[in-house]
Parts: structure tokens; sequence; C-alpha cells
């Protein structure tokens, strides 16, 4: 299996979420890799969970997807985002790792083992409008709840909705 950087089209839209604050051309993409989804079908059976369709592993700049990403700039603008998104989910881990060492593995792993799908919740626009009134900055959050942050922020800029809620979070990981 080979893998491959980011194509021109990823680059550009991966710069609308990290700026200048992910190295992208440290980025590989290994697509078509099974054992993501077999790590995940084992971890929801033992949780007595119901199986994931699909999913990927981020291992510090390598993106492991389990199916081919279909991020053409002909699927974007007929609006399809749904594999951009995916990959902005996981080139946040990557940003993770570039930024705090392998510890954002271990630490996205027991939160996964603890909180089950509880470790995405963010709390929508409306958490992150109380997060930030109270003061809370980008590192209160989960490792998986900031990789679902930056990816609904992409969803928004791209659909041309209030990106309000999401600015100071992208900002401070834009700013790292």
């Amino acid at each position: 299996m080979t893998a491959r950087p980011l194509s021109p089209c990823e680059r550009d839209e991966a710069s609308r979420v990290f700026a200048l604050s992910l190295r992208l051309e440290a980025v590989r993409i290994h697509e078509g890799v099974r054992w993501t989804s077999t790590v995940a079908r084992w971890h929801t059976r033992l949780r007595g969970l119901p199986p994931p369709s699909a999913n990927a592993i981020t291992l510090g700049y390598h993106v492991n997807m389990p199916i081919p990403l279909d991020t053409s700039p002909a699927r974007l603008e007929a609006g399809d985002l749904n594999d951009m998104g995916w990959l902005i989910h996981e080139l946040t881990h990557a940003w993770q790792f570039q930024h705090a060492g392998w510890a954002y593995l271990a630490q996205a792993i027991g939160e996964q083992m603890r909180l089950g799908p509880k470790a995405y919740d963010y709390g929508g626009q409306a958490g992150l409008r109380a997060a930030h009134a109270a003061g809370q900055r980008l590192s209160h959050f989960m490792r998986e709840q900031q990789a679902d942050m930056a990816r609904d922020y992409y969803f928004a800029l791209k659909r041309g909705r209030d990106v309000g809620a999401w600015q100071p979070y992208i900002l401070e990981m834009q700013a790292a």
C-alpha cells in the first residue's frame, strides 16, 4: 500500500482551517487501510455498541483511511463535503501530534475508551459560545472534540453559515 501527499485541493481546503499551523507537506494519506475499521469494531463490540461503518486512525502525520477519499474540486463544488470533512477531522489529529507529540494519541484513545461516542460531543455552537463566555480555551476540549470542532467549522465555512462560535478556537489553533 502506498501513501500519498495531500493533493493541491486538499492542501487549499486544509489551509482554510489550519492556516500555516500544520505542516501539510509532512502529511501522508494511506487509503484502503482495513485494520482501522477492524480495531473500531473490536472496541465497539467490547462496549456493547453498534459497529461503525468505517473508521480512520491518524498516527502522527499518517492518516489511515479505510476507503479512498473523493476530495476532488468537482466533488467539493457539487457541495459534497463529507470526505473532505472527514479528512479535516483526521488532520486535526496530525495537528495535535505536531503540537503535543505522541501524548495526543494516548489521550484520544483514553477518551474514546472512557466515553465512547460522547468523546466527540463538544456541545455544538451553543456549547462553544458558553465555553468561550466562561473563558475556556481550545485545550479545555478533548482531542476528538477538537477534531469535530475543526470539521464542523469547515462545513459551516464552506456552506456560508455563521462561524462565530468556532472562530475563537480556530484562531487559537491557527496561531499555534
